[in-house]
């Protein structure tokens, strides 16, 4: 696959995810409205963020392995396999799920650093600052290459001739730009919404909206897998 195809895969894939992205998006203003406006959902979010403040980084390693590494595990079986556990589902959640509880302290340490960096504010020179920062730099170079590294692997059961894939041209135009591409129009508005809460409340809102993306992800691949298969 060269340059052109690679970004109209990822275009497509856009595409295909628009209306569920609108939908999630949606979701999130709404709860950051409620969170703005409603006394009780402040108040709960903040025995959240006390917890998490208190906790650390542990709580971004469970939340994002719960969220990110169970969930989707536990969707293949209540949905995709009639409530029918595999062994397959233990072994992607064994194999998933500490690499995704270490992106989490990864992404908590990245937001960190933005606050530190370019302080705490929600204002829109703050806000646009650390979109940019984050899905230029911090999710090309560091967090989605890692993801697609990873789930390349993964589904490769970690071959010496997939692990020499990765160093390839093909990799970055098959396998990592479509994913990158297809990334950028749910998670440009997302890491906005993110980063427009207090600092110890983007970490718990980040699962949430990870949550989400998920539960999209799952359903979306799990029928094109089956169409494809039928």
């Amino acid at each position: 696959m060269n340059l052109q195809q690679a970004v109209r895969s990822g275009l497509r894939a856009a595409r295909m995810n628009l209306w569920p992205g609108l939908f999630l998006q949606s979701i999130m203003l709404c709860f950051i409205a409620t969170y703005l406006l409603h006394d009780g959902t402040q108040a709960f979010l903040a025995r959240v963020g006390g917890i998490k403040q208190e906790v650390g980084y542990t709580f971004a390693f469970v939340s994002y392995m719960l969220s990110g590494a169970l969930l989707p595990e536990l969707m293949r079986m209540v949905f995709f396999q009639g409530w029918k556990p595999r062994w397959e589902n233990l072994w992607n959640f064994a194999l998933t799920g500490p690499f995704i509880g270490f992106m989490g302290v990864v992404v908590d340490f990245f937001y960190r650093c933005q606050n530190a960096w370019f302080g705490v504010g929600n204002d829109w020179g703050t806000l646009i600052t650390k979109v940019l920062v984050d899905q230029l730099f911090f999710s090309p170079f560091l967090a989605n290459l890692m993801c697609t590294i990873f789930f390349t692997l993964r589904d490769g059961r970690f071959s010496r001739e997939v692990f020499a894939s990765i160093f390839t041209v093909g990799f970055i135009t098959g396998k990592f730009l479509p994913v990158q591409i297809a990334g950028w129009a749910f998670w440009f508005p997302a890491v906005a919404c993110i980063y427009f809460m207090p600092p110890q409340l983007q970490i718990p809102f980040a699962v949430l909206v990870q949550t989400f993306w998920v539960l999209m992800l799952t359903t979306i691949t799990e029928r094109q897998a089956r169409t494809a298969c039928g």
